[in-house]
């Protein structure tokens, strides 16, 4: 009882921050001191509840590493002419009353080819939001359609290394997975594209589309060659290789650019890593400053608070009941519903979308009734709920790309989407089993393997 009483005191803590706007950071903070009085209560000393908090740190450090690099990868790219080259290039392809729809559908090629949503925003994502902002397009909205775009491909593409960790946890084909998802988020795509779309015309108050070309060939050498720091993401990812590999190989071939293309001074490196790049030329401040590791700053005490909340609910066992109350709720509603709640508290509480996957596979084991309707689910839940989550690693790291505000988790319309319309489906199922083999069930990814007579005594129990 008092584990209910804790989690819903959390999440009014939330919610009632975002109303009255008190900062996150602010917020997550009590939220460690209600946990940390929670262990408190249940015997456990301040050491412990340290060492719990520390090993909760520890399991994002990587993620802390990655974030400095992202600062500095930001500021160099800028430094570099690689976003005033693709901006410049860009936005010849696109219409102020357009922008917002463009920037989704391209930010959804991008991470469906490269298989990150990390890689997309980097491309895609920036040079999008740099055109629309000077567009005249809501940022917001500009942001939430980028967001979007970049957990299409993360969801559902062949290179994806959630949708290999999914197949993996729940040993199924990711092949067949991917059809299956791609199918059944046909109808939240379309939908997001009409929203999208009407969204950018209501919202987008420029009449032409400014020469950025001439804007920025002032200040930067706008060569082809700006572009290396792109093509070396994009190869990279390709190949398979990680995030943090390729950030480093294209930071340091966008560091030789700034100097070698760029004429900038070797002795002005550090400090443009350290906070940012800077134009003196006022015309296209606003486009191009910014990056560096201390912009990340906020953002990684942020992740860092929210982390020590896994160490603390391991050490406790917080969340050792849930699984019980998972399959209750499961089986009183449909299996979706209780995989889709899981993954919103997961989310919640591991900050990371790996996580959220590993904890939501773990306590949803035996609320479907085989592996592939179990693969679905979290595809459909875990790996893109994540977006909604202000201090997700995963949206901390777009917004922080592309320079969007935290308001476009908002508009993250095909996050919202996707589980929305996957619950109509599963009630409807479960009111009819039978539609699973229907033409129609089929046309939406579902097939035998979803039908809810299938699952077992696990939802009896």
């Amino acid at each position: 009882m008092i584990e209910t009483i804790v989690l819903i005191a959390f999440a009014s803590i939330l919610i009632s921050g975002i109303i009255i706007g008190t900062p996150l950071l602010t917020s997550l903070l009590i939220g460690l001191a209600l946990f940390a009085g929670y262990g408190l209560w249940r015997g456990h000393s301040t050491q412990e509840l340290v060492r719990m908090a520390l090993s909760g740190v520890k399991t994002v450090s990587h993620v802390l590493i990655l974030f400095a690099i992202i600062g500095m990868l930001t500021a160099t790219w800028r430094a570099a002419g690689t976003i005033p080259f693709i901006t410049s290039w860009s936005a010849a392809l696109v219409k102020p009353s357009t922008i917002v729809v463009t920037s989704f559908l391209i930010c959804c090629g991008m991470s469906f080819l490269c298989g990150s949503s990390f890689g997309a925003a980097a491309t895609a994502g920036v040079a999008c939001f740099t055109i629309g902002e000077i567009m005249g397009a809501n940022t917001s909205v500009l942001g939430g359609a980028i967001l979007s775009g970049c957990f299409f491909g993360d969801r559902c593409s062949p290179m994806s290394s959630s949708a290999a960790l999914v197949g993996n946890l729940t040993r199924t084909n990711v092949q067949e997975n991917i059809g299956r998802m791609m199918r059944s988020a046909a109808v939240p795509l379309i939908l997001s594209c009409i929203i999208f779309a009407a969204l950018g015309m209501s919202n987008s108050t420029a009449t032409t589309t400014p020469n950025f070309s001439q804007a920025f060939s002032s200040t930067f050498v706008l060569s082809p060659i700006v572009l290396i720091p792109i093509v070396i993401v994009l190869i990279f990812s390709f190949a398979h290789v990680s995030v943090k590999k390729t950030m480093l190989v294209s930071l340091a071939s966008a560091i030789a650019i700034c100097i070698l293309v760029q004429h900038m001074s070797i002795l002005d490196i550090p400090s443009m890593l350290l906070f940012g790049f800077k134009t003196s030329d006022q015309t296209i401040a606003s486009m191009v400053n910014g990056g560096g590791i201390v912009s990340m700053f906020h953002l990684a005490c942020i992740v860092s608070v929210a982390s020590t909340y896994s160490g603390i609910f391991n050490g406790t066992g917080l969340l050792d009941k849930l699984r019980c109350t998972v399959k209750k709720i499961s089986k009183r509603t449909t299996p979706f519903i209780g995989v889709l709640l899981t993954a919103i508290i997961t989310a919640i509480i591991a900050c990371d979308q790996v996580v959220c996957i590993m904890l939501t596979a773990q306590l949803c084991d035996g609320c479907e009734g085989s592996g592939s309707a179990l693969a679905l689910d979290i595809e459909n839940s875990s790996v893109i709920i994540p977006a909604l989550v202000p201090w997700s690693t995963s949206v901390i790291g777009i917004l922080a790309f592309v320079g969007a505000p935290s308001t476009s988790i908002l508009f993250a319309l095909y996050a919202i989407l996707v589980p929305a319309w996957t619950v109509a489906l599963s009630v409807y199922e479960y009111h009819h089993p039978e539609f699973v083999e229907s033409k129609s069930g089929q046309l939406m990814g579902l097939n035998r393997c979803d039908d809810i007579r299938l699952v077992g005594e696990s939802m009896a129990a």
